[in-house]
């Protein structure tokens, strides 16, 4: 009688195990897999948690173990140390090691075009089970770049004889089942990885360019989790009784990238009245839902230890934008259009639908230049497009949404935006050598008093121009619990979701 029981009690806990055992999880957001490079589309793999740095982040940017258990550096700060963890397995089955930390991140693809060519980096050997990393100048900063996505490890089945990548294989809580770029993958748990075995088993990632497409689908449930969706979308899904939304601010802005090289945009008074020309809280209310998006300058305040309280709100001011352009030598032509040299004011701005407010935004800032005699024609196509632009020299402006901790430390996107020669998603054209020695400065020591300067920079010169700072939005039907949003956008900690009944 008694062995019956515990036969039942047995045979009712599996049944209640495998009535927990979730089913698949499909969530969509506006990103596309662009490739299989971590420097390409690596936030894909570590969003998901297919694959992970040597450092992490906590929820409050703080740096924190990852691969890495630990790390130290030299007092001359030339030699970092990083201690491997042991017992870690990836997907395939073998182990990682040290060693393979440093195949990863010396294969020339990684030391060409990851966040890893910004740093004076000598060398990075193996020894036993650390990973020394020798540099030609001290770098402060160095371990924020380790939590970035394009240094994600992988295992050495992932690589080519060549180094090229054939395909992901991680140490994460998730492996591809099947990889469809640009639009589609699947994964499925890990049941071997180092944190613990993962709630959910089998997870669709699907990339849904358009936002009102995401707020249908999960309206209609053929998404579990949205990410980016429209303002104008989220009072309707707000009040449907089978959603849960989410909305938190994140480090990231959007800014006019201008080309300085332009024969329009060179001159800093034309600058400053296209930034006077702005009507930024009109656009926060009405398009972001939220008048205190309205930016003034790079960073927002809730990243206090970079937000210079010395710089005001910027006020839209017609009548002084109009003086700056006549002062720059453009004049007002009876069709309602400045002209300089026989050449009227046209410009092009470029932008894409992947941050679904970005083309409304673009459509109330080509109606407000026009105020002041400047036609703009707005160009929605793929991001790419920018970044073809900026390389070829013939972007004039774009608006784009930067995120500014990809590198947890801003220090690591100020030097690759505004250092020397400028980025893609940067400054272009652009030299002040104060900011380069400003940021050249802070590689050795972190200093407030610097960050002012910096920021004092670039609102004084305009490189770019804000216009406005960023929530994110995440609607998830309600029999998903124990959703994480990550204000960092480097994982959705898809393995703590549960799935109720």
């Amino acid at each position: 009688m008694l062995k019956n029981n515990i036969l039942k009690l047995i045979l009712l806990i599996c049944f209640m195990v495998l009535s927990l055992e979730a089913k698949e999880i499909k969530v969509i957001g506006p990103w596309e897999i662009s490739g299989i490079e971590p420097a390409q589309s690596g936030f894909i793999f570590s969003r998901m948690q297919v694959a992970e740095t040597l450092v992490s982040i906590d929820e409050n940017g703080d740096l924190i173990p990852s691969l890495a258990k630990s790390w130290d550096v030299s007092k001359d700060g030339l030699l970092w140390k990083f201690d491997i963890r042991e017992n870690v397995k990836f997907q395939d089955g073998t182990k990682l090691s040290a060693k393979t930390v440093e195949y990863n991140l010396n294969r020339e693809n990684l030391l060409k075009n990851s966040i890893l060519r910004y740093l004076p980096i000598e060398s990075i050997q193996a020894v036993n089970n650390t990973l020394q990393i020798k540099l030609s100048s001290q770098f402060s900063a160095l371990p924020a770049y380790f939590a970035h996505y394009s240094t994600i490890i992988l295992s050495k089945n992932s690589f080519e004889k060549n180094g090229k990548i054939k395909e992901i294989i991680g140490t994460g809580a998730y492996k591809i089942k099947s990889l469809t770029a640009p639009l589609k993958i699947k994964l499925t748990r890990f049941d071997k990885w180092w944190k613990g075995k993962a709630n959910i088993k089998d997870i669709t990632y699907l990339s849904v360019g358009k936002g009102e497409t995401r707020s249908l689908m999960i309206k209609s449930h053929e998404a579990d989790i949205a990410y980016s969706l429209l303002p104008i979308s989220l009072k309707s899904l707000k009040n449907n009784p089978t959603l849960n939304t989410t909305i938190i601010t994140i480090p990231r802005s959007k800014l006019l990238k201008v080309n300085l090289g332009s024969f329009f945009l060179k001159d800093i008074n034309v600058r400053r009245a296209i930034s006077l020309a702005l009507d930024r809280e009109n656009m926060a209310k009405i398009i972001l839902k939220n008048e205190n998006l309205a930016a003034n300058q790079l960073f927002p305040p809730s990243m206090k230890l970079w937000n210079n309280s010395n710089i005001k709100p910027i006020k839209q001011n017609i009548t002084e934008a109009n003086k700056l352009l006549e002062k720059a030598g453009w004049i007002l032509k009876s069709d309602g259009y400045r002209y300089k040299d026989n050449k009227k004011f046209e410009i092009s701005l470029n932008t894409y639908p992947n941050r679904p407010d970005l083309p409304v935004l673009a459509t109330a800032i080509q109606s407000q230049l026009k105020e002041v005699g400047i036609d703009v024609k707005v160009l929605i196509d793929s991001y790419t497009e920018i970044i073809r632009k900026h390389r070829d020299g013939t972007l004039d402006l774009a608006l784009m949404s930067r995120n500014l901790a990809l590198i947890p430390n801003p220090l690591g996107t100020l030097l690759q935006d505004y250092g020397r020669n400028g980025s893609d998603w940067g400054a272009m054209n652009w030299t002040n050598e104060n900011m380069f020695k400003y940021l050249t400065q802070l590689r050795k020591k972190d200093n407030k008093d610097l960050h002012n300067k910096i920021t004092q920079i670039l609102y004084d010169d305009l490189p770019v121009i804000p216009v406005s700072w960023s929530e994110l939005s995440v609607v998830s039907n309600k029999r998903i619990k124990n959703l994480k949003v990550d204000p960092f956008e480097i994982n959705y900690f898809l393995s703590d979701i549960t799935l109720e009944k």
